[in-house]
Formats: C-alpha cells, structure tokens, sequence
C-alpha cells in the first residue's frame, strides 16, 4: 500500500495499538487487584491523553480530510464510510464511560461497583477501536491506496500534517 496519507494514518493505528496494550496491562491489574491506585491513575493519564486529544485528531484527519476526498467512489451516508463514522460513536462512548469511571475510581478507589464499570468500559473501548482499526487497516485503506490519485494523495497529506484541533497542536 503506497499512499501517504494512508501511511500517515496506519502510522497514528499502531501508536493507538500501543496504547491499547498499555490498557490493557492496566485493566489487567485493576482487575487483579479489585482497586484503583496512584500508580495506575497515573498509567491511566496516558489513555485520558490519546481519549481527550489523539482520538479526536485522528477523527478528524478522517471525518473531514480523508473521508470527502472518497466522494467520487465511496458514498458518504451508507456502505463503509457510515458504518466508521458510526462506530467512532460507540467508541467516544465507552472511552467517556471509561474516563468518567476513572475520575470516580479516584474518590472511591475499592468500589466494587466502579471497578466493575471501569473494566467494563475500558474492555468495551479497546474491543471497538481494535475492530475500527482492523476494518480501516484491512478493507478501506487499501481500497483507498488504488483509487487515490498521486497528486491528490500528497494533498491529503499535507492537510492531514496541518490538521488540528481547537486549542491543540499540529496533528504531524
């Protein structure tokens, strides 16, 4: 698969698949031990970071750059491109639960309730954003890397490179 953009975003899918083994370590032992703790408030900061600033990004690099470039052969309201843009509700869902259950978990770190919840909504969130990835990394970017002209596909790039969010960063 040769085109940028698309290595751009395959490249941010294996920072998120790196994140998602971190939670997973950490869901492992909140659930191992049945509480919350400094430490793993503090390994939870890097989830809270990619949920509050990375995950928007990347949805926006798609929502808005990408995804209106496939006009020409890809429906925007049905078929794929809705079944992603769907899915990236259910997963900003279960990643608010999550960060909401985290919040609570440090006010009451041994509730058997909050625990629950927590490892319910973290498990919920990696499983989506695992399955999103698969379907982007298996099905519509390769669809993309045949169709997208040259010429378009470095402009993607470029906008993608200049994305940002309101109050954030370049999203290079």
């Amino acid at each position: 698969m040769a085109g940028q953009c698309i290595q751009h975003l395959l490249q941010e899918h294996r920072a998120a698949e790196e994140l998602l083994a971190a939670l997973d370590a950490l869901l492992d032992s909140v659930e191992q031990e049945r509480s919350w703790s400094a430490a793993r408030a503090e390994a939870f900061a890097r989830v809270r970071q990619f949920v509050s600033r990375d995950l928007p990004l990347h949805k926006c690099k798609e929502d808005t750059i990408l995804f209106p470039a496939l006009a020409g052969f890809l429906p925007s309201d049905t078929g794929p491109l809705d079944v992603l843009r769907s899915e990236f509700a259910g997963i900003a869902v279960e990643a608010g639960r999550m960060v909401d259950c985290a919040h609570a978990l440090a006010q009451d770190p041994a509730s058997p309730k909050l625990v629950q919840s927590f490892l319910r909504a973290g498990r919920a969130f990696g499983q989506l954003l695992r399955d999103h990835i698969y379907k982007e990394d298996r099905v519509l970017f390769p669809m993309v890397a045949r169709h997208l002209p040259a010429e378009k596909d470095a402009a993607l790039l470029a906008a993608m490179q200049q994305c940002c969010l309101p109050g954030g960063g370049p999203g290079a």
